[in-house]
This record gives C-alpha cells, structure tokens and sequence, in this order.
C-alpha cells in the first residue's frame, strides 16, 4: 500500500524525520537493533504525523529492500558508504513505493548525506535518486520480489521445508503490513463489537479492525472488551480450551506468559491460571493487561526449568521462545536481525522446556506447545524429539469447532499457519501448535 507524505505541514520537519528513519534502518541492517525499541526513544522528538510516515517509511525500506538494493546497483559502480547506502535506499523506497513527490525525496536525501558528513556524496545520491525517479518503476516491473525480499537464508529453509511455490507466496504476504486483530472478553458479545468496531468477525472468533486511529480511542477498550491479539496468536490458548473442554479441573499454566494474551484468553474462559515469565518487567505488562480486562490469575515470576509448581496442572500452555519468523509481516527488521544459525540454536531449548512443562501435568493432563515461528525446526522437529522421553502422546486437533480450515492441520494433527493463509481476509502470523498429553 502507498502512502503520499507531503512536507507542507509548518510544524514538520523533513530532515528529521529521515534522519530519525536513517537511524532504525541503519540499525537494523548494520547493528543487529530491533526497530520497535529504538524507535521509542526517538518518537518524542518527532511529531504525531511524523511518527506515523518514519514507521511506514522504515517498514516498506525494509520489506522491499532487496527491490530497493537491485535497483541501486543498476545505477552504481560499487557501493557508497553505508550511511549514504541507507539514504540512497531510504530515497529510493519513498519514490517508487510511498509516491513521495520525487524532489522531496531527492532533496531530503541531499541533505541527509550532508546531515552526515560526506558532502563530497551529494552529486552522486542527487543523480542516482534522479535516474531512480525516471526509469525505476520500470525496472521494478521486471523483478521477482518474493524472492528478492525474502532474505537468503529464510529464503533457503524455507524452500526446503515447504518448496518454492509456497515459500514465493509467503514472500508476497510478507509485503503487506498485518491487520488488527482483537480478541474480545465475552465471545457471546463478538457479533455485537463487530458491529461497533466496523470489524470482521474471522471464523475463529477472533476480530479484524482496518480503520485507522489510536487503539486506546476505540469503541470497548476503555471498559476492557477486548485486547489485540492476532488471529493466529490466539489460536493456542482456545486449542487448550477445546483439549480440556470436558475436565472438571479448571487449574492451568501459561508458562512463558508475557505479554498475556493467552493468560486473558484462559481467564476470560474461567480457568484458574498460573502465569509465569522469567521477566519481571513484561509480567508486569501481564497485570496490567488484567487489570485493564478486570481479569484475575496468579502471576508468578521465575525461571520454569528451576521452579517446582505446589501441585501438578491438568492443563499447560507454552508458547515457547522462538526466532518469530512468523510475525514478519509486523517485525519486517527480523530477517535482518538473526542468521540461520540462531534459529538452529532455538531448538535445544526449546525441547528442554518442552520436557519441563511435561512434568508439570498430571497424568492424562494436556499439553500444548506452540511457537510463532515458521521454521520446521521449531516446531515438529522439537515435539517429534521429545515426545517419548517426556512421556507424551500427540492428540490430533479438531479443526471444525474451531473455525479452522481443515488444510491448516499437518499430517500429524498439529496446526501449521502459513502468512499468505487467508490472503483474502489480510493474512495470518505463522503459527505451529501440537496438542500433547501425558501418559499414564
């Protein structure tokens, strides 16, 4: 989607907000930095419009960057200086993906480089923006930008696990920013904040909001109605629900909680929920959360392989850490933030808190793993490697009571979400969770 950024407004300053945008980019792709926390401390210098255009700005840089860089090299020797590099990219995306007007962008950009210290560069990025506003559009035309936007190594395992015509169409969703998505308090009443969020209401109960404007200015978020959530996100703690549909026991954990999505979810269910997360910090987004939804659990902080539970759960929810590959639609930073090699040092841990978790059940107790992530590895590659030792058997999902489409269920009736999944409806995060449950 485009989005026109004029510099008309009196109180808005052009140069610092592409100077603020430098920065998150620069950032991301030279140091590793996450976007969305550096960005905090930048917003206050900025004005409200100018917030708003750097995040779109840094986001479709990031998305499009491999675009962007093919259509650079077509109008240079060898690669300039990396700031003047990022501000190059920075230009080249507001022209040919946000219709800025091009003598703003190439004027911006101008002073930019000159912001930075390499005036000697001015001639060069006001001629290669030049060339770029002329003849780009026509070059980007010609490209494969699934596969051009898709860093390598996701791009490599994700042909491997899933072949090249699906890992093309998850490039393609990864273009589009993802939708807001709410999980509303009392499910009876979804119908009815549809209807007064202008919002649609996905077969899996969850809401999806399109409009614009400030979360905290929606109709139902004052009164603790609902909270975000997204669809796929959600999906977890209502799988538990339907696991333990039939037990009289109604104690649960959510281990590795924050931010408490999924404690809500269960809470909101009247379940007994012990909360845990070893960061005292996020756990205390996790009271709020409750607070705001006048909602109750035991918030608990400690490390889960060092604490001992006072008494075995019949049920256990754990959304273990994981690379996230499947929010890139809302983290377009991510596939530049990690390597291969992190999402390979997932699995180790994630098997040993698999097997923590298990010796919290009771016998016959429920289990379900998830992970946000789309990498086999993480997923069926951790429950296939634990099952046995930890003395769980796996219990297929039901898809139908759910409103789940019955392709979404692997061979070994686990979910696996894909992003392009209802491409029609804007998408979905990538998701895998298995239901297991302790023998005996």
């Amino acid at each position: 989607m485009s989005q026109r950024h004029s510099d008309s407004n009196d109180k808005s300053d052009p140069l610092a907000s592409r100077a603020a945008a430098l920065t998150l980019l620069s950032g991301a792709v030279r140091e590793g930095k996450a976007i969305d926390k550096r960005f905090q401390k930048i917003a206050g210098q900025l004005e409200p419009r100018d917030r708003a255009f750097v995040r779109h700005l840094v986001a479709t840089t990031l998305r499009r960057l491999g675009q962007i860089d093919a259509v650079l090299k077509t109008f240079t020797t060898r690669a300039p200086p990396a700031q003047v590099e990022d501000i190059l990219r920075l230009g080249t995306a507001q022209i040919l993906f946000l219709e800025t007007a091009p003598h703003a962008a190439v004027d911006t950009s101008v002073g930019l480089v000159k912001r930075v210290r390499q005036p000697r560069l001015t001639g060069l990025v006001n001629a290669v923006l030049r060339k770029v506003a002329a003849t780009g559009q026509d070059i980007v035309a010609d490209q494969n930008w699934p596969r051009l936007n898709t860093p390598g190594w996701l791009w490599d395992g994700w042909t491997k696990a899933y072949g090249e015509t699906t890992a093309h169409r998850m490039g393609e969703a990864h273009l589009a920013a993802a939708p807001l998505d709410l999980t509303v308090k009392d499910p009876a009443s979804s119908e009815k904040w549809a209807k007064d969020l202008e919002a649609e209401l996905l077969p899996t109960g969850s809401l999806r909001h399109t409009a614009s404007g400030m979360i905290q200015d929606l109709p139902g978020f004052a009164e603790g109605a609902w909270w975000v959530q997204d669809a796929a996100a959600a999906m977890p703690a209502r799988i538990l629900l339907q696991a333990t549909a039939t037990s009289t026991d109604s104690r649960v954990a959510d281990l590795c909680s924050a931010p408490g999505g999924k404690t809500l979810q269960l809470a909101a269910a009247g379940r007994q929920v012990t909360s845990m997360d070893s960061s005292e910090t996020r756990l205390t987004r996790v009271q709020e959360n409750l607070d705001r939804m006048s909602l109750k659990a035991e918030i608990v902080h400690a490390d889960m392989m060092r604490w001992t539970p006072p008494q075995l759960f019949n049920a256990v929810l754990l959304d273990a850490p994981c690379s996230a590959t499947g929010t890139l639609r809302r983290h377009p930073d991510l596939g530049y933030l990690k390597k291969r090699r992190d999402v390979l040092a997932y699995p180790e841990t994630q098997k040993a808190l698999l097997k923590r978790a298990a010796e919290f059940l009771t016998p016959g107790g429920v289990l379900v793993y998830a992970v946000c992530s789309l990498e086999p590895e993480e997923g069926q590659g951790v429950v296939d490697a634990v099952l046995k030792d930890a003395g769980l058997s796996r219990q297929p999902i039901d898809p139908a009571p759910l409103g789940l489409d019955s392709n979404w269920i692997d061979s070994a009736g686990a979910l696996r979400t894909l992003p392009y999944y209802w491409h029609h409806r804007g998408g979905l995060d990538g998701f895998y969770a298995a239901v297991l449950k302790k023998n005996g």
